[in-house]
Parts: structure tokens; C-alpha cells; sequence
């Protein structure tokens, strides 16, 4: 039976709320990842949503493609940026192979409400790389949850479009549920959920992944109880060559970024 689609109501939209979103971050550390890899790599961006990272990654030349879960943005995707190469997929079940790099960014991981989806989205991701192959994703954490979302609404006005938004979180299933009114519209609700570092750290290794770097994306530092989101990188079987490289880059982007 088909998963009903959250974004359905939201995709038209999507691009002219999230014009805040910082992806020349993701861009830029997506880019030192890609100077990790041979040339022609194969980069997937899972969860792409209305492709503005893939849309980059095509302009800059590489062999980039989408896969998204929800066929309305990927829908708005293909309306506004034409034919990008993207197809529907679930990261629980993964369709791409041999893939370089894979991005799986916007918090991706925290719409899989259950920790076994986590551990299997994982496990599917890591069977997608080729050896060497990197994995680059992030999460928010309960901090960004209950500092910024719980129980708390709000109106936003980006163009003519006016949406209302309603939050709320339980800290017992740590889910927090958003409803979205566009204009005088109907309601669309997505579900996050907040996972522990270690949880994901372990998830990571038993999917045969393993971790080069976890930092709060605002200062660059291991992540605190007061971090919001974290930023993951991991690798499939990696060689010392490319452990000691991605330690100097990461020492760079530090430098650039923070």
C-alpha cells in the first residue's frame, strides 16, 4: 500500500518558505567531500525534495541524481529546474547502486519515526556505496525540538504566500508533529523524530559505515547538549589515505567556516 504523501500540500510552496535555508553551507562541504573521490564520481541526493542541492551539483559538472519519497516535490522539482535526473525511492529501501557520495541532508533521517527504520535506511545507504564511498547526512536534535518547535505556532509571510504554523512535541515518543496552513488552505502535518548521538554513532557501525566526523554545524565542535543539529560524515571501507585526507579537510573547512 502506497505511504501517503506529506508534502503534497506543501510542494508548490516548499522553495518560497525555505528561502532561509543555508544550502551554500551544504553545498561547500558537499564539495570538499566530492575533492575526496576520483573524478566522475556518482553522487545521489536522497531525500532532494525540490532539488536545489541536485541542481548545483548538475551545474557544477558532476553525475548527480535525486530520489525523493514524495512525488509531488519531485513533481515541483522537474516544473522549475527541468529534467534532472531523479526518481521516487524510500530510504528504507533504497533503489541506487555504486554510488561515490551520497547527501542526505534537510534532516532526512528524522522523518523515520522508528529506530529500526533508522538502523535500516542506514543499512541500504551503506549497501548503496561502492568502497570508499562516502555518506554525508545530518539530524536535529531534541534541543532544536524543544528551543524551537514545541508547542509553539507562528505566521510567515514570504511573497503573497502566508502560511500559519502549529507545533508539537512529546517528549515521551520525542516526535514532534508540525501542521503547515498555507493561505486559507488545508493543513499539512509532518512528523520528526529526535535520536541520541549514540544511537546514531552505533546505528552508523553495525551498517558497516565508518565515522569520520559528527560536529554541531554551528561552530565546527563535537556536539553538546545544547547543539541543534549535527552534521555526519562516514565512509564505506575507507582506506588510512582517505581517513588522513578527510581529517585535513575537515581541519580546513573549520578554518573557512568557523
Amino acid at each position: 500500500m502506497p505511504r501517503p504523501d506529506l508534502f503534497e500540500g506543501l510542494a508548490t510552496h516548499y522553495d518560497a518558505l525555505m528561502t532561509h535555508v543555508n544550502y551554500d553551507r551544504w553545498f561547500h562541504i558537499t564539495g570538499v567531500l566530492a575533492g575526496l573521490l576520483p573524478r566522475g564520481f556518482t553522487h545521489v541526493d536522497a531525500g532532494c525534495g525540490t532539488g536545489v542541492l541536485l541542481e548545483r551539483a548538475r551545474r557544477a559538472g558532476w553525475r548527480s541524481i535525486g530520489v525523493d519519497i514524495s512525488r509531488s516535490m519531485l513533481t515541483v522539482l522537474r516544473r522549475n529546474r527541468g529534467p534532472l535526473p531523479c526518481a521516487v525511492g524510500d530510504l528504507r529501501a533504497f533503489p541506487v547502486r555504486h554510488a561515490d557520495l551520497i547527501t542526505c541532508l534537510f534532516d532526512s533521517i528524522n522523518f523515520l519515526l522508528e529506530p529500526e527504520e533508522v538502523e535500516l535506511a542506514l543499512v541500504k545507504l551503506a549497501a548503496s556505496l561502492q568502497d570508499g564511498g562516502l555518506l554525508y547526512f545530518d539530524v536535529v536534535t531534541e534541543r532544536m525540538m524543544v528551543d524551537h518547535f514545541a508547542d509553539q505556532t507562528w505566521t510567515e509571510t514570504h511573497g503573497r504566500v502566508r502560511t500559519t504554523w502549529a507545533n508539537h512535541y512529546d517528549p515521551a515518543t520525542r516526535i514532534c508533529e508540525t501542521w503547515v496552513r498555507v493561505s486559507s488552505g488545508a493543513e499539512s502535518a509532518t512528523r520528526e523524530r529526535a535520536y541520541d548521538l549514540d544511537f546514531l554513532v552505533d546505528a552508523l557501525q553495525n551498517a558497516g559505515l565508518t565515522l569520520l566526523a559528527a560536529f554541531d554545524v554551528e561552530n565546527g565542535k563535537p556536539p553538546t547538549r545544547r547543539t541543534c543539529r549535527i552534521d555526519f560524515i562516514a565512509a564505506k571501507n575507507p582506506t588510512p589515505d582517505l581517513c588522513r585526507r578527510m581529517g585535513k579537510c575537515f581541519t580546513e573547512m573549520k578554518r573557512q567556516r568557523w
